[in-house]
Parts: C-alpha cells; structure tokens; sequence
C-alpha cells in the first residue's frame, strides 16, 4: 500500500465553491477512484491550502487510469477554475495528481514508527 500527499491552493473566494463541489462529487469519479486501486483519500482545508492524503495499491498505475478515464478528467477540468497548484500557478487539470511530498514518519498501532 502506497501513501501519498500532496499540497494545492483554492483560489480566493473560492473556499466555499470548493467544499460544496466536494459534498457532491460525481459518482463516476468515486467509482475511478476505486476502479484506480485508491483505498482512501482525504482532503484537508486550511483557509486557501489543500492536503491532499490519500492511500492506494500503486501511485503510478492510479494516475495512469485517473488521466485516462473521461469522467474524471472533466471532474479536474471543472475544478481547474477555482484551484491553484502548490506554488499558486493555474491549476493543470491534465496532471492533477503530481509526484507527491515524500514521507518521512509513518506509525500505526502495533507496527511501530518507520523512518523513511
């Protein structure tokens, strides 16, 4: 299981669109994520800045269906307009799940802390 994370921007005045979107994300795209080997995402607001955390079978292979699958590339496309990546630049709706931040510290009941 691969965790990843990753950090964007709403635009301002946009905090509300953005949690409304999300209450009623698409179905289609729930069901590439799944379809995609995602176990979990989880989406974290503060003010204008976005933690994205999620879990999956494998990062890369998930991106690759994610980019291939229509309903969620309009899903990205009709976020674009009120994001803005990790740096503040437009939001690229063609590349929505980057590399990610690497992870140093992970712990979980009875497994003990991992460095990495």
């Amino acid at each position: 299981m691969e965790r990843v994370a990753f950090v964007m921007h709403v635009r301002e005045g946009e905090e509300e669109e953005y949690r409304r979107r999300h209450r009623e994300v698409w179905p289609a795209v729930l069901a590439d994520l799944e379809r995609a080997g995602v176990h979990s995402m989880s989406i974290f607001m503060a003010e204008r800045q976005l933690f994205l955390y999620m879990e999956t079978e494998d990062y890369a292979e998930a991106v690759r269906i994610l980019a291939e699958s229509p309903e969620s590339v309009r899903w990205e496309e009709y976020m674009a307009p009120i994001m803005e990546d990790e740096s503040g630049d437009d939001y690229d709706p063609h590349d929505a799940y980057p590399e990610g931040m690497p992870e140093v510290f992970h712990w979980r009941v009875g497994g003990g802390g991992e460095g990495n």
